[in-house]
């Protein structure tokens, strides 16, 4: 007797974080396409149990990436040292009331 012919596999279905994933880099593909750019940096964040993801995806050249990484970065830094310096000048104007 012959073994019978194993059943073909279904093709399995991609994961929602892998859709998810997709989903964003063909939105960075467009938008090098449509805009030219050299670099795009897509960050989002999903919520799931009350607990917050930061998912990231980034296409181009990889030094151009790492620049706008870099760049992103220090505008980051300039809004918290002001927020800082703005709770510092409001702390100084509570502490003058008293």
């Amino acid at each position: 007797m012959t073994d019978p012919a194993p059943e073909p596999k279904k093709p399995s279905k991609p994961s929602i974080p892998c859709i998810e994933a997709q989903a964003m880099e063909q939105l960075a593909r467009e938008a090098i396409e449509s805009l030219g750019a050299d670099a795009v940096i897509v960050v989002w964040t999903k919520q799931r149990r009350r607990k917050t993801e930061i998912k990231s995806t980034a296409i181009g050249n990889m030094l151009t990436v790492q620049g706008l990484m870099r760049w992103v970065r220090e505008r980051i830094d300039e809004l918290e040292d002001k927020e800082e310096k703005d709770e510092d000048e409001d702390e100084e104007e509570e502490e003058d009331d008293d």
